[in-house]
């Protein structure tokens, strides 16, 4: 028995900071709220993801498959598509109107 699965704490921080990302580019009082209570809107999603990643990998820590997949394939797959989806998002709000 384990006491933390760090491939699954990373797989959700990945997804919860895309959607961070995302939403504050798209909502000014989301980004405001992380600028007011963390200083500045990077720490905030930075705070949150890390305790996204504690909790997680310790709530998770028994578990091998997500969706059919091993745990360390699903962690990799998350943090790639995040990062593209972050990616596309930015060509196309910055880009593309």
């Amino acid at each position: 028995m384990r006491k933390f699965n760090g491939y699954l704490g990373a797989a959700v921080s990945a997804w919860l900071l895309a959607i961070m990302v995302i939403l504050s580019e798209l909502s000014a009082p989301f980004k405001e709220f992380l600028k007011g209570t963390f200083t500045h809107h990077w720490l905030g999603k930075l705070v949150i993801m890390a305790a996204a990643f504690l909790i997680f990998g310790w709530l998770l820590k028994n578990e091998t498959k997500i969706f059919g997949l091993k745990e360390e394939k699903f962690a990799w797959q998350s943090v790639i598509a995040s990062l593209v989806i972050v990616i596309l998002f930015f060509i196309v709000f910055y880009f593309v109107e």
